[in-house]
């Protein structure tokens, strides 16, 4: 759907003013805010709704910023460690005192 971001009566879409056309419908009727919203839910997903809810289905997607986060911490750790363990053992000069190789 392209109202990313966007409530049902916000959205320009032409599929958004087929959506506001059905909840009308649907009030019209008497069915209860929560029973609009599971019909929706049932029809599109929970992408359709504009704050998700959270469950074990889209769990990965509050759960991967975090998870992607200590994965990059723990891997500029360990380079970090193995740069500074390094650093003792090299006793080299980077050039040698005048003189030409």
């Amino acid at each position: 759907m392209q109202c990313q971001n966007e409530t049902l009566a916000d959205s320009p879409v032409g599929l958004a003013a087929d959506l506001r056309r059905e909840v009308r419908d649907q009030l019209l009727a008497g069915r209860s805010d929560d029973q609009i919203r599971a019909w929706m839910t049932a029809r599109y997903g929970d992408f359709i709704l504009f704050r998700p809810r959270y469950s074990l289905r889209n769990a990965w997607l509050w759960g991967a910023p975090f998870a992607l986060l200590l994965i990059g911490a723990l891997v500029c750790w360990r380079v970090v460690r193995n740069r500074t363990t390094l650093l003792p053992g090299d006793h080299e000069p980077l050039e040698e005192d005048g003189q030409a190789r």
